[in-house]
């Protein structure tokens, strides 16, 4: 199957300072994916560059087989919604919506604009506000109009940059949810770039995890679980994210600095070898908290059903969810174990993961 859209060794500079560097993506017809990465990894760029509002210093632009690179932005079917609302104040809700269905690019008949802006805002909870003026709304009222005018028209591929950030808990979890239903409904190709690990996973069918402008790692959610790319990966992936201590292989064994840790290298994929200096990187629930020595709980937060605790070690610290009454204070000591197998060895240098050996991933 072609892909949708292929994004090819993306490079882009504002300055002294590199957005994209060679980044390369493609996105199937239908899929939804999450551009997961902190600020400043070039999520907005890689979007602009899709949309054809920046111009790129090189690479290509893909779409069902076009380059698109030096097209204009107009011919490419794209929708895109920005974390601002961009609404236009002179027209009122269904006004915004049904804006782009009138214009000469996309223009519809009244009974078909009426009908589409009628079914969007049904599936979005704003049929109710479809006279108002869009200045009276509140925040989330007002994503909802810009998630609703560009899912109306029914674009080829739709641009989400970060369009809930600015949004309270509540409301997030709900347009995560809305999001997915209208996805699922009408199977619009949807790229979604977001900081937020819970929302990537509650709305994308896979995950681009991005940083320093380029891909580290893309697949679902369990994928890249079972084989992390680099410490980089761990480290935007899980809710807490994934432990990492400094640790050594010595003969025939992972000992980690300082702690009653000592993994048989052959349960990690490793053969034996001579003294080297790694990372060991263990996703937090694949580690039991015991009392005893070993680390020190530094701090605990109160999440309602369940505690997230961080804990010190001489290897390193990590952050660990808990069920509410487990039973640790801060300054407790807690003895750390591992299940069995568990683990990632990573190079300290380069972040790199160290393949396992005999071809497992």
């Amino acid at each position: 199957m072609t892909a949708l859209l292929s994004l090819l060794d993306l490079c882009k500079r504002y300055r002294a300072r590199r957005a994209l560097d060679g980044l390369t993506l493609d996105m199937a017809p239908g899929e939804a994916l999450a551009l997961l990465g902190p600020t400043g990894a070039g999520k907005t760029t890689t979007l602009m560059a899709v949309a054809g509002l920046v111009g790129l210093d090189s690479g290509s632009v893909t779409m069902a087989g076009q380059d698109v690179t030096e097209a204009h932005p107009a011919t490419r079917d794209v929708a895109m919604v920005f974390e601002g609302f961009n609404l236009l104040p002179a027209l009122d809700v269904k006004g915004n919506i049904g804006f782009a269905l009138r214009s000469p690019a996309f223009r519809e008949a009244e009974a078909e604009i009426a009908s589409r802006t009628g079914r969007v805002a049904e599936l979005l909870r704003i049929s109710h506000l479809l006279d108002r003026d869009v200045t009276t709304l509140s925040g989330g009222e007002k994503q909802r109009v810009a998630i609703a005018r560009a899912f109306v028209r029914r674009p080829r591929l739709l641009l989400l940059d970060e369009p809930l950030s600015a949004l309270d808990l509540k409301l997030r979890e709900g347009l995560r949810a809305e999001l997915r239903e209208l996805h699922a409904r009408d199977r619009t190709t949807m790229l979604y770039a977001t900081h937020d690990y819970h929302g990537a996973v509650a709305i994308a069918d896979h995950l681009a995890v991005i940083d320093g402008g380029r891909v580290r790692q893309r697949g679902s959610l369990a994928e890249i679980l079972a084989s992390p790319a680099d410490m980089t990966v761990g480290r935007l992936i899980g809710s807490p994210a994934m432990a990492f201590f400094a640790a050594r292989i010595n003969g025939d064994h992972v000992q980690a600095e300082g702690i009653d840790l000592s993994i048989p290298l052959a349960a990690l994929g490793g053969a034996a070898g001579a003294t080297r200096e790694v990372m060991l990187g263990v996703w937090p629930e694949d580690i039991t908290l015991t009392p005893g020595p070993g680390g020190r709980i530094s701090a605990v937060d109160n999440r309602g059903f369940e505690i997230a605790v961080q804990v010190e070690t001489p290897a390193g610290s990590f952050r660990k969810a808990l069920p509410e009454g487990q039973g640790f204070t801060r300054g407790d000591s807690c003895r750390i174990t591992l299940r069995a197998g568990a683990g990632f060895l990573f190079d300290p240098a380069t972040g790199a993961r160290i393949p396992r050996q005999g071809g497992r991933p």
